[in-house]
Parts: C-alpha cells; sequence; structure tokens
C-alpha cells in the first residue's frame, strides 16, 4: 500500500509571505521615525542660541563685502551693475577745458545779404576775450558769433589771421571775465600720449569731448594748397572740430585742430582715424604777433584781395583764375601797377589756379624778392614786376 505525502496549501505560503512582508515594513518605518526624530532633537539644539548666529551674520558680512566688490573682485562690479566710481580728477579738468572751448558761427555776404556760411570752434587763451581759431573757420566772414559752453553767446571781431599756419584771432569785446585754456608746450610730446579733442563736431554738437593719442609728430601735410607741420592724432575728428581745441592728460593746450583725413586714397585704401592739429609751440608766436599788431610780422605781402573766376576764350576753354577785387594802397601790388579787375594768371611763369594758390605762392618768397606777375586786363596781357615788402599794418 502507497504512503500518503504530506501538503502545504498554498493559501498558507501567501499568507506566510504576506506576514513577512508587513514585518520587514513596520521595521522599516520605525528606522525612519526614529532618524526624524533624533533630526528633530538636533536641529532644537541648534535654536537655542540665536545671538551668535547674528553675531556671525551683522559684523562680517558688511565688512567683506564691499572689499570684494571694490578691491579683490573688480570683475563683479561689471557682472552685478554696481556703478563704478569715476575718475573725478579727470572729469574735473575736462569739464574746466570744456568751459574754454567756444563754438562759432559766420556770415558771409550774398550780394547785399548776410547769409549763414559755416560753422567751427574755437578756444579762449586770456580773461579778456582773445580767442584763438583757425584762418580757414573765419577767413571772408561778415560776421562773427561765438558760443561759450554756459549758453552765453557773443559777436566777434576778427583780430588777424594768418593762412601760412591756419591760425587766426577774434576777439569778444564785453567786460565780463572770461574762462580760459593754460598755453603748455608740444615739443616734449611723445608718440602715446592720452589727449582729448574738445569741439563743436559738425557744427552742432558743440563741446563734444572725443579721446585718442598722439600718433605722430611732426607731420608735412598739405591744407588748401598749404604745406604745414602738424601733430596727429587717433581722437575722433569731425567738420566743425576746425579751431576746437587738443588737450594734453594735465589740461594744457598743446594743440589748434585744423584738419582731417576722410573718404579712401588714390589706391582705393579707407582713411580711418586720422585727426591733425597745429602745435601750440608753432602757433604762440603766430597768436603774439596778432595780438599785439593784428597780422604775423616778417611775411612778404603783394597787397591785392581776389576772388576766383573762370576765364577764357571759348566754349571748352575756360579756367579758374584770382581775379583781383582791391589794391591796398601803397601795397607792392599798387606800386607794380596791378589793378582792380585785372586777372593773375601767373606769378614768375607758373600758372596761378586760385586765390589759395595765389596766396601759398606769394608765401614762398622772401621779402625783397622781385617776381613778375602775370595779369589779363581786357584783351591785354601785361608782365609787372613787383617787390614784395612786409606787411606793417593790419
Amino acid at each position: 500500500m502507497e504512503q500518503e505525502r504530506f501538503r502545504i496549501p498554498a493559501g498558507a505560503v501567501i499568507a506566510c509571505i504576506l506576514v513577512i512582508l508587513f514585518v520587514l515594513a513596520c521595521i522599516t518605518g520605525i528606522g525612519l521615525w526614529l532618524k526624524s526624530f533624533l533630526s528633530e532633537r538636533g536641529a532644537s539644539k541648534q535654536t537655542e542660541n540665536p545671538v551668535q548666529t547674528q553675531e556671525a551674520v551683522v559684523t562680517e558680512a558688511p565688512t567683506q563685502q564691499p572689499d570684494a566688490v571694490t578691491t579683490d573682485k573688480p570683475s563683479d562690479t561689471l557682472i552685478t551693475g554696481t556703478q563704478v566710481t569715476p575718475d573725478t580728477e579727470k572729469t574735473a579738468m575736462i569739464a574746466q577745458c570744456m568751459s574754454a572751448v567756444v563754438s562759432i558761427d559766420i556770415t558771409m555776404y550774398d550780394g547785399t545779404q548776410e547769409v549763414d556760411a559755416g560753422s567751427g570752434s574755437g578756444v579762449l587763451i586770456t580773461s579778456g576775450g582773445y580767442i584763438v581759431t583757425c584762418n580757414h573757420v573765419v577767413e571772408g566772414a561778415a560776421s562773427i558769433y561765438v558760443f561759450l559752453n554756459d549758453g552765453s553767446q557773443y559777436k566777434a571781431e576778427l583780430i588777424g589771421n594768418d593762412s601760412v599756419t591756419d591760425i587766426a584771432v577774434i576777439r569778444i569785446t564785453d567786460s565780463r571775465v572770461f574762462p580760459f585754456a593754460t598755453l603748455g608746450n608740444s615739443s616734449d610730446l611723445m608718440v602715446g600720449e592720452d589727449v582729448y579733442v574738445i569741439g563743436n563736431a559738425l557744427g552742432q554738437l558743440s563741446n563734444t569731448v572725443t579721446e585718442g593719442i598722439i600718433s605722430g609728430l611732426d607731420r608735412d601735410i598739405e591744407v588748401d594748397g598749404q604745406s604745414m607741420t602738424l601733430l596727429q592724432t587717433s581722437a575722433a575728428i569731425n567738420s566743425g572740430n576746425s579751431g576746437g581745441a587738443m588737450f594734453r592728460a594735465d589740461g594744457t593746450l598743446i594743440g589748434i585742430v585744423n584738419a582731417k583725413s576722410s573718404g579712401t586714397t588714390s589706391s582705393g585704401a579707407t582713411i580711418e582715424g586720422l585727426g591733425f592739429a597745429v602745435p601750440i609751440d608753432l602757433a604762440k608766436p603766430i597768436i603774439t604777433d596778432i595780438m599785439d599788431y593784428g597780422f604775423v610780422t616778417g611775411r612778404p605781402y603783394l597787397g591785392v584781395t581776389t576772388k576766383n573766376i573762370s576765364y577764357g576764350y571759348g566754349m571748352f576753354s575756360y579756367y579758374t583764375y584770382p581775379q583781383v577785387v582791391s589794391v591796398i594802397e601803397g601795397s607792392p601790388a599798387e606800386i607794380a601797377g596791378i589793378m582792380e579787375n585785372d586777372i593773375i594768371v601767373a606769378i614768375n611763369g607758373e600758372a596761378v589756379s586760385s586765390s589759395t594758390q595765389l596766396r601759398v605762392m606769394i608765401n614762398t618768397f622772401k621779402i625783397g624778392d622781385e617776381i613778375t606777375v602775370t595779369v589779363q586786363r581786357g584783351n591785354n596781357t601785361y608782365n609787372l614786376s613787383v617787390v614784395l615788402q612786409e606787411k606793417t599794418f593790419k
């Protein structure tokens, strides 16, 4: 007879498994509760001494944070947007320089009527209202108007001008004591020095300040047909800056802005960042002569005022020449027989194409030189001998 085997019912197995899982869950829950309980007790102990924690926050943070921003971590200034303290010495210097720089507007005659003709800049150089500017800013002006940085405006008179150095001096006739620039020295300038240019940019943005460096010394540049030795700077210069100031970092005036190069070269290269100024050491004796005498001493003169006209004998043979508008009494021109309306066509056989070129050519000679001036008078041509003399009057 076969013996019967013992078998555990399936339901009992399942029940055992569930009991085991329940016991494990209870053990886990008790462990988590104990951990939480112990953590809460530890936290409660930490809050029993709040004074010490407050002292750490109040005493340490205010003393360290400014140091981290202003000295140890300067880059944090840019990241957080914290304002950088300005260089007050530099801004004060520039403000003082700006007070001495003026904007200039001129008018010229159109028939019998005065019309707006241009704008430029200038620099007050005495408390009495003397202003140095460029000759090409005020040359031929019927009226000159000056605008100061404080908003005041005045009418100025021309004291004298010099086309060779492109320097002119004008004056405000007013009893006010004016701010003025201190003349510096340009002979000891070095390439790379910081400079500031201030002027009436575009003839509309008065006292615009641009910053750059001295890019070159003793540059031989031709301006309006006249060869000049100028300072070169990288500071931005625009139309309207002519006659304005170039200041050194110490606030002294070391140049009178008079030219810029723009556009392209003959080879097609783009011109950028080429600005020029008359060195103040070159300008000083010119300014002194003009203030003392109204003209520059030691210079030969012809003694005529001219205007450019087109002249020729056929439809396709017209050329530009200077025509005499007036002849100064007792001048070399009058003594030689040059007359009003004469057309000057050559000097020593070299053609003259404009009033500017005539002026440049005369300045290449010395006092006492005898030159031949060829003039067209009606249908006749005359070669007149002229002995150049020194100008001794305004």
